[in-house]
């Protein structure tokens, strides 16, 4: 009996136990939300990883890299980004080469050559990257061209460069955002000579179509036929029916579109503090990284991590550990901030928490 008693409250507490972590976690709509987030990006990297890839190449001098571990490849770093949605880190080098990394940094998977020769717009140095989705990524040069790397087949590739309209010559741009909500791009902008810094809000503009119409002059095989008196078959006629079926196989021309500047944003520092506003005078930005809500921008010269409100539209600044001192570019990994120490090659000893 008290056998019995025992296994019943036992058992009566485990129901009522589950049905308060249903009511209680399982029913919110947040919690909902990010469970669902999770188990949409560990899809997403499944999906990603089992795409078969071509084997990364090894370079011509270095005949004995393994073309499978080929992270001696990847040296003098630009930018670092680093993607939970597909659990990679993807990077870009001086040398305009672009790889992805595995997740535990122990192999490149897959890599690429951008290349200059023959571009009408060339690439000068990297300034920041962004991905957007598990198949697309932006990156951005001091000169404001945009890149554009989509992944097709299961090979990453780059489409057609643009130039940022609205790009004045004393622009001195550095880090790449996104706000997801408006779809914009997001870059930092400190105007030379002074200490105006704002925010450049870049978006996507469709431009007309460019067709092409070929108008025959009318009346001219009418006349030809009342000369000759004699009627004329045109061999290349095509049956209504078969039109139809012509103008559904035809898609549609893809629209042209531009990356221009929708908007400035200036950004006021009356919030600083004296010291950091010193320092602030000589404020030279590396990296740019998002972390809710905010914006995030590191001075590696002056030792200072700059925090950017950007519905308010106010910069203010901290000290941070002298270990950041010359680094090159910052990026976010599990929500914390790292900064690159060694841009000379890729290891993880080459980061340095910001934080």
């Amino acid at each position: 009996m008290k056998r019995s008693y025992v296994l019943f409250t036992t058992s009566f507490a485990v129901l009522v136990g589950m049905i308060l972590c249903y009511v209680l976690v399982f029913s919110d709509e947040e919690i909902q939300r990010q469970i669902g987030a999770t188990f949409d990006k560990i899809e997403i990297q499944t999906s990603h990883q089992a795409t078969p890839l071509p084997p990364v190449e090894a370079s011509p001098d270095d005949e004995d890299i393994d073309t499978t571990d080929a992270l001696e490849q990847i040296q003098q770093i630009d930018e670092v980004y680093y993607s939970d949605t597909i659990g990679a880190y993807l990077v870009l080098t001086d040398n305009r080469e672009f790889f992805e990394v595995s997740g535990n940094a122990n192999r490149v998977i897959a890599s690429l050559q951008l290349e200059n020769e023959g571009q009408t717009l060339k690439l000068s140095e990297f300034i920041g990257m962004r991905m957007i989705t598990e198949t697309k990524i932006f990156a951005v040069t001091d000169k404001g061209v945009l890149v554009t790397i989509e992944r097709e087949g299961g090979r990453w590739v780059e489409q057609e460069r643009k130039a940022i309209a609205g790009i004045r010559p004393n622009d001195r741009l550095f880090g790449l955002g996104f706000d997801q909500t408006t779809e914009r791009l997001i870059i930092m902008n400190r105007e030379s000579g002074t200490t105006d810094v704002e925010l450049l809000y870049i978006e996507e503009r469709i431009t007309e179509v460019e067709t092409e119409e070929r108008n025959e002059p009318e009346g001219e095989s009418s006349g030809s036929d009342e000369a000759t008196g004699e009627e004329t078959i045109d061999v290349d006629a095509v049956s209504p029916e078969d039109e139809a079926l012509q103008t559904e196989a035809e898609p549609d021309p893809e629209p042209l579109s531009e990356w221009a500047i929708e908007s400035r944003k200036a950004l006021t520092t009356t919030g600083m503090s004296a010291s950091i506003q010193q320092k602030f005078e000589k404020f030279r930005g590396v990296g740019l990284v998002e972390r809710q809500g905010r914006i995030y921008v590191l001075d590696s010269e002056e030792l200072v991590l700059y925090t950017i409100n950007p519905n308010e539209g106010t910069m203010n600044g901290q000290m941070v550990t002298p270990r950041v001192y010359g680094s090159t570019g910052m990026f976010l990994q599990d929500n914390e901030i790292f900064a690159i120490v060694r841009p000379d090659v890729f290891d993880l000893d080459a980061f340095v928490s910001v934080d």
